[in-house]
């Protein structure tokens, strides 16, 4: 590259000077990077929406067949005004996407009507991978623009109820943390739109309320369902005496437990009342009193099940003993013109036309399972919205048909990862929506643009279950791996569709093994028939799994009482969550527990050494990083959320574990780490997937900054790579599917000296043109489509401080004749311009057929860029490919 040295640091050599860099640089000279830097750095999402995610909440815009809300418990909230056709993202710009409760109300003026929006973060399912809101917001604009209003630690807020006659008074059901104790559990009230709350009913510091609800005839009459609940790493309970359903007859100021007829000991309870007549109400109650019902799968209950009241809760009749797996469930819906006719969600919808004493299943095999919100248009009673783990369905027929509005990418990934192909693919596993794999970009686009080109049917579903890890074999593009919950790893061929399982199981006579939920798994960089999994010891697999080993014994705490603890069979405890093989050394092996256990071998299992960090207790590793550097060198995260402990950790060792210091430096309290990546070129720089976006350090972790960008929301990412060749940055996100910044390149390059430059700019990636065709044409709008990357040559480059200007970039062959200028606003930080590889239209020989649409590609060479703005220059080079073979 011609006088790079007078443009920018070569990002090979960037970690050499940085050490210096603090004595050759004025202390007044040094810019930190922000958040604001990176802000116009584009993000794309790439899918899939072949699946939704997790329903928690849906909101009827009040008089309308065609508008709703769509609330998903990780994936922020979606509204339609056009029964489904599209969606629009709403909450993208709040702090947190993870919704648990969405209603709609008139406001008070005539053009009012349904702009009222009640949203209540954090959902109430209280699975292993739930994750946690933020309190209350309001919109009075239909969703344009939100005021948050605080009870920011409730944490889980699964229902709220609207005073019919003001707006302003809204009722909160808050559940509070699910991992530990809260005092911020119970009913909250406002009467004047949210600026202030009064906590209408607590009962103690570990029991909340999962259900609040009004009698539409009787406003100041209000009933809500109190739970106590607790889950832990190893155990999940959800039953007390202190529980139960309680009215108020003067508008949340005093309360009655309502007891006659139900159970004494209650855990969650789903609630509804009869629109044709108030005084009968209908209750959902799970107990364990007589014997537990929470069996996964028990469709039944000793006491529990579906309870009916005709006097407004003073005494209850059992109708039945149907009670689908509680904690995650319970739900109840009433017919708002049939009072016998019920709904209850479960595995499957489960309808009742005798008032809830017999039901039937909706059994239909083309929807999803795992029902959590269910709304009856008032106005048709024939039109039903429904969402599940799948996503969100509509039926116009009382549930004989049912129509899934499948077009948001709002997967739960778990993990990601790509492959060496062109374009490379990318997969990973969802939860409870299997394993897919799908293009980075294809050769097509949809319709008369060029950006939009991956569809759902690019994506292929690959595995079952809950799905995690997707493993590409490198030298066989058919050949991959698929792992599921509780350890199931699959071989699979996608030219024949054969597959076999190739867990590991205990011999005759031998223990139980254990697996995580999410069990760790890789293939071997120095011999891909070589796999490595996870359970309490850690497994050698050879031949592709054929045959396997241990190489290790028990390389967790093993508590016993905590080990063999039954909670919602989602959990298995003292099990590996991570493993990490040195890309510089054969047979150095990392491993990552649940219990906090931090384990090295260098001599692939013969010997090993725990090297738990002091200060990191039985918290959750949540990601263990081998370095690509130094063989010495390891990186280590925490996630305590699951302890409820919402610190962002993460240690780096320069010794094989002997020592641990912390890298976590500024990053935001209340934001666990996830998932951390190196970058392959610049040793300095580090990825942080949290709960709430992604974060990078050019400094080994003492300044973070978060990478959202442009398009990002602030969704949980729970795996990211960076892509060996094409360097970029790929993220899974737990909520709105996968998301890619093409060319992340820019970010090896970032040096102290760097941001002490006026302008500068990036190498830039070799680029190539390409030729699309067109697919898809008249597929009208309800289908998915993401974009291809930008096709050409990506530039990015530093400002340091814009005042105004704009830039320019001369694109100059190799006679220093300038073949094309690009120009736009300068912003401060990082700046993309893309060429699309053609010269200024009067540049370009004209054709017979006028190009037949065809892009009309330079030739293939070296050029220089040149970049001004203002008195500033800088230049480097491209190199440009002949077009792509697809």
């Amino acid at each position: 590259m011609k006088n790079r040295r007078t443009i920018i640091l070569p990002a090979l050599c960037a970690f050499l000077l940085v050490a210096c860099a603090g004595a050759a640089l004025a202390e007044d000279a040094v810019r930190q990077l922000t958040a604001d830097d990176f802000k116009h750095v584009p993000w794309r999402s790439v899918g899939p929406a072949n699946m939704g995610g997790r329903v928690s909440a849906i909101g009827l815009v009040p008089g309308s067949r065609t508008s709703f809300f769509v609330g998903f418990a990780t994936g922020g909230l979606w509204k339609t005004d056009n029964m489904g056709v599209t969606f629009s993202p709403v909450f993208d710009k709040q702090a947190t996407q993870n919704i648990g409760a969405v209603v709609v109300a008139d406001g008070p003026g005539e053009d009012d009507k349904g702009k009222f929006v009640w949203v209540g973060t954090g959902e109430g399912n209280g699975r292993n991978s739930s994750s946690w809101g933020n309190g209350m917001y309001r919109s009075v604009d239909g969703g344009k623009s939100w005021d948050h209003l605080g009870l920011e630690e409730t944490h889980d807020i699964p229902r709220i109820a609207v005073d019919p006659r003001n707006p302003d008074v809204c009722y909160v059901a808050a559940l509070g943390h699910l991992w530990g104790a809260s005092p911020e559990r119970g009913i909250y009230k406002t009467s004047d739109g949210g600026k202030s709350w009064v906590h209408a009913l607590k009962v103690d510091d570990a029991t909340g309320a999962s259900d609040v609800i009004i009698d539409p005839a009787k406003p100041d009459t209000v009933y809500a369902a109190m739970y106590t609940r607790r889950r832990a790493t190893w155990g999940f309970t959800g039953n007390s005496e202190k529980g139960g359903i309680f009215r108020s007859d003067d508008g949340g100021k005093n309360w009655k437990k309502l007891t006659v007829g139900l159970p004494p000991v209650t855990g969650r309870i789903g609630l509804a009342v009869v629109p044709t007549n108030t005084d009968h109400l209908f209750a959902v109650v799970e107990s364990s009193y007589g014997g537990s019902g929470r069996t996964m799968m028990e469709n039944y209950s000793p006491s529990g099940g579906l309870f009916k009241s005709t006097d407004r809760g003073e005494s209850w009749e059992r109708l039945t003993d149907i009670l689908f797996r509680p904690f995650y469930f319970t739900r109840v819906a009433v017919d708002p013109e049939d009072e016998n006719r019920v709904y209850l969600p479960g595995w499957d919808l489960a309808i009742s036309d005798d008032g809830g004493r017999t039901f039937r299943r909706s059994g239909s095999e083309r929807v999803h399972v795992d029902f959590h919100a269910i709304v009856v248009n008032p106005l048709d009673s024939n039109q039903i919205l429904v969402g599940n783990d799948g996503g969100i369905y509509i039926t116009h027929d009382r549930a004989k048909t049912w129509d899934y509005l499948n077009h948001m990418a709002v997967g739960q990934f778990y993990e990601v990862s790509v492959d060496m192909s062109e374009p490379y693919r990318i997969g990973g596993g969802l939860q409870d929506n299997g394993s897919y794999i799908g293009p980075s970009e294809t050769s097509h686009f949809v319709e008369d643009t060029n950006k939009d080109g991956i569809l759902s049917k690019d994506w292929e579903m690959v595995g079952g279950g809950d799905g995690f890890d997707v493993g590409f074999d490198p030298t066989d593009p058919d050949l991959i791996y698929t792992t599921s919950q509780g350890g199931s790893l699959i071989r699979r061929r996608l030219d024949t569709h054969l597959a076999r399982l190739i867990r590991p199981a205990p011999r005759e006579g031998e223990p139980r093994l254990r697996f995580n939920w999410n069990a760790p798994f890789l293939i071997s960089k120095y011999d891909p028939t070589v796999l490595y999994h996870g359970g309490n010891k850690l497994f050698k697999l050879t031949e592709r799994g054929d045959k396997w080993f241990a190489i290790s014994g028990d390389l967790t705490r093993n508590e016993p009482g905590r080990t063999d603890v039954v909670g919602s069979n989602a959990e298995a405890y003292g099990t590996l969550t991570n493993i990490a093989e040195s890309p510089l050394k054969q047979g150095l092996l990392w491993t990552g527990a649940d219990d906090g256990m931090v384990q090295v071998t260098t001599d692939e299992g013969k010997t090993w050494n725990d090297v738990t960090p002091d200060d990191i207790g039985i918290l959750y590793v949540s990601s263990v990083v081998a370095s690509k550097h130094d063989e010495k060198v390891a990186y280590l995260a925490a996630d305590g959320h699951r302890s409820d402990d919402f610190r962002p950790l993460a240690w780096k060792t320069t010794d094989l574990g002997k020592s641990w210091s912390s890298i976590a430096g500024d990053l935001p309290d209340g934001n666990p780490i996830n998932e951390l990546t190196e970058d392959p070129v610049n040793r300095l720089v580090l990825y942080a997937g949290t709960e709430f976006g992604v974060y990078v350090t050019v400094d080994s972790g003492v300044h973070w900054v978060k990478l959202n960008g442009n398009g990002l929301p602030p969704v949980a990412v729970d795996d990211l790579v960076v892509h060996p060749r094409e360097k970029d940055l790929v993220l899974g996100t737990h909520g709105r599917s996968i998301w890619v910044l093409d060319d992340a390149s820019f970010l090896s390059q970032m040096t102290p000296e760097l941001l002490t430059r006026p302008v500068a700019l990036f190498d830039i990636m070799p680029a190539k043109g390409k030729q699309l065709s067109m697919r898809s044409y008249g597929a009208g709008h309800g289908i998915f489509r993401a974009q291809n990357p930008p096709m050409g040559a990506t530039i990015n480059f530093w400002i340091r401080e814009a005042a105004g200007e704009s830039y320019k970039l001369a694109i100059q062959d190799g006679s220093g004749f300038t073949i094309r200028e690009l120009s736009g606003v300068a912003r401060n930080g990082v700046n993309r311009a893309v060429w699309d590889l053609q010269a200024d239209a009067k540049h370009r020989i004209p054709t017979a057929d006028h190009g037949g649409g065809q892009k009309q590609f330079v030739d293939g060479g070296t050029y220089k860029v040149v970049l001004t703005v203002g008195e500033e220059t800088a230049e480097t080079t491209v190199e440009v490919a002949p077009p792509a073979d697809w």
